[in-house]
């Protein structure tokens, strides 16, 4: 073979090897084709906002009547100070019944010894009931950007006087059966009857005293809601 030839044949080569590279870059048929990018559903989108706008809607919403709030504080704080003259006229009336009877020199000393003891439990009662009271009358203004903080304060303080009402019936209680059997024992009739109309009268008081005791408790509960959202 001569030179030619074997220059020929190196070209051939070279060609032929530069053909198979480009056909192997070029061919791109065997690639994964690229999908297409799928579009969000806007359908869905808007079912999921619809729902989460019905989620927040359905949440409780506390509405208060500040007007309302103030009237009804108003009027509670009017009966709290009518309860609390009663209070202070019944231990005055007491008092001064027992001190007349036993100034008249009266033999009825059951009676002497009730009211007497009476009017000292009922002195310290009204002590309690007016310190209750006055802690909550003192920062009462009537200022409505204050009625719920006033309205908590009023309900706070009408819990412990029935808790002072509630207390009084067992304090109160064996005192008044020990009176009831003593004026039956006196007047030699049976004390069934008496104790009787007593201890009905005594778990009746207690019974409301407990219901308005559950309903406060409801409602102070309500305007604490209130007032932390």
């Amino acid at each position: 073979m001569n030179e030619k030839d074997s220059l020929l044949h190196e070209k051939s080569k070279v060609t032929l090897s530069s053909q198979s590279q480009a056909e192997a870059l070029l061919d791109v048929t065997t690639l994964p084709k690229n999908k297409a990018t799928k579009a969000l559903d806007s359908s869905v989108i808007d079912a999921q906002w619809a729902q989460m706008s019905q989620d927040w809607q359905s949440q409780p919403i506390i509405k208060t009547d500040i007007n309302r709030l103030l009237k009804q504080t108003k009027q509670r704080t009017v009966w709290a100070k009518s309860l609390l003259v009663i209070d202070i006229m019944a231990t005055l009336a007491m008092l001064f019944a027992a001190t007349y009877m036993w100034l008249s020199d009266s033999k009825d000393h059951a009676t002497i010894i009730y009211l007497a003891g009476g009017g000292i439990l009922s002195i310290i009662f009204v002590i309690f009931a007016t310190k209750a009271r006055l802690s909550a009358w003192k920062i009462n203004c009537g200022s409505p950007d204050k009625a719920i903080e006033h309205a908590i304060v009023g309900c706070q303080s009408s819990i412990s006087y029935i808790k002072l009402i509630k207390l009084s019936c067992f304090i109160i209680g064996p005192f008044a059966n020990w009176y009831v059997f003593a004026v039956t024992e006196q007047v030699e009739k049976s004390p069934i009857v008496g104790l009787a109309i007593l201890n009905i009268l005594l778990v009746s008081i207690w019974l409301v005293s407990q219901h308005f005791y559950i309903k406060r408790q409801k409602e102070l509960k309500q305007l604490n809601d209130v007032l932390t959202k």
